[in-house]
C-alpha cells in the first residue's frame, strides 16, 4: 500500500491530548476528523485545566475532543509480559503508581468509549488509532484501540495503527503483529507544525512526552486485520519504528519504580508471559 488511501476520509481516534500529534503527526492536516478522548486527570488540576486550554487553541477545526476522565491504570500492567482482555489490559492493584487508580472505570469505560465513537465514526473511511500494543505502552491507548477495532466491522471503516514502538511494548508488538498487513509509504511529518502544537500543550502545561523530543523525518502506519493479515502480507517487527527517548533515559530509573514494585512486576510479568504461552 501508498499510503494514499488512507487519507480519504480520514478520522483520527487517540487517546490523550497530544497523542495526535506525537504518533499521527503526518496527517493532521489531511484529517476530516481528529477525535480525542481523554479530558480530566483526576487529580492532576494543572493537566486537566490545561488540557481545556490547549483545546481551546487547537489550530485545526476538525478537533472533537470526547473529555473522558482518565482511569489511572498507567503502567499497572505486568510489562512487558502482559495479560490481554477484551477491554484492554489487565490492570494489576499491585502496580499502581497513580492516585486516581481505578480499573473498574477502566473496564467500564470500553463500553462508553464505543457509544461517544460509534456516531462520531459514521460515513469515516478510514480510522487511524492506537496500535495493540499502544505504542510506547499505555493502557489507555491499548483499551482504545480494541474499542475501535470492536467497531469496524459494524461500521465498515479500516482501521490503521502507527508503526511505533518501545522496549517496554515489544513483546506484546511481537504477539500481536500477525494481525498488521505491511506498513504504507514513509509519510512526511511537518516539523514545523508539529512544533506549534507541541508549543501549544507546553506552554498550558499539559504536555506530558519528553522535552527535548524530536520528531523522525517521517512516519508509517500499518492496516489491521480482524483476522490477521493475509498469508505473506504480515509486518515484520524490523518495520517498526522505534521510538526516539532521550539518550540517558534507560539509565535513569523512573520515580515510581522502586525495588519492591519492581520485583512484583517481574513475577506477574512472569506468570502471564507463561499464560500466554
Amino acid at each position: 500500500m501508498n499510503g494514499d488511501d488512507i487519507l480519504d476520509r480520514l478520522a483520527i481516534v487517540m487517546a490523550h491530548p497530544d497523542d495526535e500529534v506525537l504518533w499521527a503527526g503526518s496527517v493532521l492536516k489531511a484529517a476530516e476528523k481528529i477525535i480525542l478522548v481523554y479530558g480530566e486527570w483526576p487529580g492532576a488540576d494543572i493537566i486537566s485545566a490545561g488540557r481545556r486550554a490547549a483545546m481551546a487553541e487547537f489550530p485545526l477545526p476538525t478537533l472533537d475532543w470526547v473529555q473522558i476522565p482518565e482511569t489511572g491504570v498507567f503502567d499497572s500492567a505486568s510489562w512487558p509480559e502482559v495479560r490481554e482482555t477484551e477491554y484492554g489490559l489487565y490492570p494489576h492493584p499491585a502496580l499502581a503508581i497513580l492516585g486516581n487508580f481505578n480499573p473498574d472505570q477502566y473496564r467500564a469505560q470500553f463500553d462508553m468509549q464505543r457509544e461517544a465513537l460509534r456516531p462520531r465514526l459514521a460515513g469515516i473511511r478510514n480510522v487511524i488509532a492506537h496500535g495493540p500494543w499502544g505504542e510506547y505502552g499505555h493502557e489507555e491507548h491499548v483499551q482504545l484501540f480494541r474499542v475501535v477495532a470492536s467497531l469496524t466491522a459494524e461500521m465498515g471503516f479500516r482501521l490503521w495503527v502507527p508503526a511505533y514502538v518501545a522496549p517496554k511494548s515489544e513483546a506484546l508488538m511481537r504477539r500481536n503483529l500477525k494481525y498488521c498487513g505491511k506498513p504504507t509509504r514513509a509519510l512526511p511529518i511537518d516539523q514545523d507544525f508539529a512544533q506549534e502544537i507541541a508549543q501549544i500543550y507546553k506552554r498550558t502545561k499539559c504536555w506530558t512526552w519528553f522535552d527535548s523530543y524530536v520528531w523522525p523525518e517521517t512516519e508509517r502506519f500499518l492496516p489491521w486485520y480482524a483476522d490477521g493479515a493475509p498469508a505473506g502480507e504480515a509486518a515484520r517487527p524490523e518495520e517498526i519504528a522505534r521510538i526516539r527517548f532521550p539518550a540517558d533515559f534507560e539509565a535513569n530509573p523512573r520515580p515510581w519504580e522502586g525495588r519492591k514494585r519492581r520485583l512484583k512486576r517481574l513475577a506477574l510479568s512472569w506468570w502471564n508471559g507463561r499464560k500466554a504461552g
